[in-house]
């Protein structure tokens, strides 16, 4: 009976998210915080305020952990880029269908101290790589790149040290979802600190940015031998094209911007798992989804990953 209760659960939650997913993300839309103030939904919230190292930049991190003694190792770690429109779909379907499940994960959300969705000019740094001699993002000049080592660092040593006094987490199983520039920030991660997360997914990553810069951290990573005994790289992927472009001509420029370094390295993708499967020992999944557009995968890759069985390992 509690595993009908469950199916029932995910399936209609899906459906009420299907809609939802194949939006476009409007960088201007105001976040929705209901979510944190959800009761019996098995999950207690709480958010936890940080600051760059250089006070530019300002966040706040949403924690969901399940309303029980958490098991002698601990519970399992899901951390979420984008987290203040991730909060949409942490709906009372999902979080008590999550809570139900025999080992459900602890839930932090990186958002940032914004009553947005997004903070385009923040994530544009934190989430990215970019050359010495040009950190200017290609999809908005007035943006810049190449802030992620620095991002990294707030994640590592001040970050998830906060999250483990809140909460007891399992140090070997913990995970990184990030769709985007976000997506691409996983794979930075996983190429620059492959230990610190046992579990990587990541969503449309801006594998392109700054050409080949991405491809060259992996084959550093490689030349490192590095072990992966037990992790993970799930990648999903849209199709190419947005189809009906925004009214807006700056988000208009920047979709088709985006399209066209996608198609200029539209192999790379490829490129790059090929490589992880021949040369590591990483479980490696790869999934593409010809009816989501870039925008709607950030909902689908999400609602998939927050039930995705691998992450509680």
């Amino acid at each position: 009976m509690r595993q009908i209760i469950i199916f029932l659960l995910l399936f209609f939650t899906a459906l009420i998210l299907h809609n939802t997913a194949k939006a476009q993300p409007n960088l201007n839309e105001p976040a929705n915080f209901a979510a944190l103030k959800q009761s019996d939904s098995g999950y207690l919230f709480n958010t936890l305020a940080f600051t760059s190292a250089d006070g530019q930049r300002h966040y706040r991190v949403y924690i969901a952990a399940p309303d029980r003694k958490a098991p002698a190792g601990g519970f399992p770690a899901f951390y979420i880029l984008d987290g203040n429109a991730a909060l949409d779909f942490l709906t009372p379907e999902n979080m008590q269908a999550l809570s139900a499940q025999s080992q459900p994960p602890v839930l932090v959300l990186i958002g940032y101290a914004t009553d947005k969705r997004f903070d385009a000019q923040a994530r544009a740094y934190d989430y990215t790589i970019a050359p010495d001699n040009d950190n200017t993002d290609p999809l908005d000049s007035t943006r810049i790149n190449g802030g992620a080592d620095i991002f990294l660092d707030l994640i590592q040593n001040e970050i998830m040290p906060a999250v483990n006094q809140q909460v007891r987490i399992n140090p070997n199983a913990q995970t990184l979802w990030g769709h985007s520039y976000g997506g691409l920030m996983v794979m930075h991660t996983l190429f620059t600190q492959p230990n610190l997360f046992q579990h990587y997914i990541a969503a449309d990553p801006s594998v392109w940015l700054h050409g080949d810069l991405l491809q060259q951290e992996a084959e550093t990573m490689l030349k490192r031998q590095v072990a992966f005994s037990g992790s993970s790289l799930w990648v999903l992927s849209s199709k190419l094209k947005a189809g009906k472009l925004p009214k807006n001509p700056q988000a208009a420029a920047r979709i088709r911007i985006r399209n066209e370094h996608t198609a200029k390295y539209a192999g790379l993708i490829n490129k790059l798992i090929n490589e992880l499967e021949q040369k590591t020992d990483l479980t490696i999944r790869y999934e593409h989804y010809p009816q989501e557009n870039h925008g709607s995968l950030f909902g689908k890759s999400l609602q998939q990953a927050l039930f995705y069985p691998v992450i509680r390992q």
